[in-house]
C-alpha cells in the first residue's frame, strides 16, 4: 500500500514539473514570436517598395514564360509528326493516386469520428448547470475545433485521450491529485511540451532569430536585405526585357 502511495507521490510531482516547463517555454515562445514578429514587420515595412517591385516582376516574367511555352506548342502542332498527348493519368500513376485518396479518406474519418466523441463529451450544453464547467467545457470545445480544423491526426488523437479519460474536465494546474487518470495526463503533458520544445527550436534557429541573437544592431540587416532585393530586381529586368 505504502509502494502504491509512493508511487502516486511521484506521479503527482511529475506533473506538477511539467506543468511548471509548460508554463515555462509557453512564455517563451510568446515572447519569441512577438520578437520576431515585430522584426519581420520593420523589415516588411522598410522593404515595401523593393518586395512590391520584385512581386511584380516575378509575376510578368512567368506571364512571358507561359506565352513563350505556349507559342511554341502551337509552332509543333503545325508539324506533320505531332500527336496530341492522351489524356488522364498513367496505370501507375492512376494506382498512387488512389491509394492517397484512399488514405485521405480514411484519415479524414478518424478525424471525424474522433472529433464527435469528444465533442459529446464536452459539449458545453451538457454542463448548463454549472457555469464554472461550462466555461471549462467552452475553452475545450474551443481547442478541440482548433486542433480538428488543422486536420492533425496525431495532435486529435492525444486531445480526445485527454478528453476521453476525463482529466480535460477535472484537471487544475498543479492539483494532479484532482485528475481522473493522471498516467494520461503525464503523458499528455509530456506530448504538449515535446511540442512545445519544437516550435520554439524551429524559431530560435531560423535565419531572422539568428540576425537578432547575433548582430550588434540588427537594422543594419534591412541594408544588407536592400542590396540583395536591388540586384534581383536587376536580374527581373534583364530576364524580362530578353523575354
Amino acid at each position: 500500500m505504502q509502494a502504491v502511495e509512493e508511487f502516486k507521490d511521484d506521479l503527482h510531482e511529475r506533473i506538477k514539473a511539467l506543468e511548471a516547463e509548460i508554463v515555462e517555454l509557453e512564455c517563451d515562445l510568446s515572447a519569441t514570436e512577438t520578437k520576431l514578429n515585430s522584426f519581420e514587420n520593420q523589415i516588411r515595412s522598410q522593404l515595401h517598395a523593393e518586395i512590391t517591385q520584385v512581386n511584380i516582376l516575378t509575376l510578368l516574367y512567368k506571364k512571358l514564360q507561359r506565352a513563350k511555352k505556349d507559342k511554341r506548342l502551337e509552332q509543333k502542332k503545325k508539324g506533320k509528326n505531332y500527336k496530341e498527348p492522351m489524356p488522364g493519368l498513367k496505370p501507375q500513376e492512376q494506382a498512387h493516386k488512389a491509394t492517397d485518396l484512399l488514405a485521405q479518406l480514411s484519415q479524414g474519418q478518424e478525424l471525424k469520428r474522433l472529433y464527435r466523441e469528444a465533442m459529446l463529451k464536452i459539449h458545453p450544453d451538457k454542463f448548463a448547470h454549472d457555469k464554472e464547467q461550462m466555461e471549462r467545457a467552452t475553452d475545450l470545445t474551443t481547442q478541440l475545433i482548433e486542433i480538428y480544423k488543422s486536420g492533425d491526426l496525431d495532435d486529435l488523437v492525444a486531445f480526445h485521450e485527454h478528453i476521453v479519460s476525463g482529466n480535460a474536465m477535472s484537471h487544475v494546474p498543479y492539483q494532479p491529485e484532482l485528475v481522473s487518470n493522471p498516467a494520461s495526463l503525464l503523458q499528455f503533458l509530456q506530448k504538449k511540451k515535446a511540442e512545445l520544445d519544437y516550435a520554439l527550436e524551429i524559431l530560435k534557429t531560423s535565419y531572422t532569430y539568428q540576425v537578432l541573437d547575433t548582430y550588434e544592431n540588427p537594422l543594419s540587416f534591412i541594408d544588407e536585405l536592400r542590396v540583395q532585393f536591388q540586384q534581383r530586381i536587376l536580374q527581373l529586368q534583364k530576364r524580362t526585357r530578353k523575354a
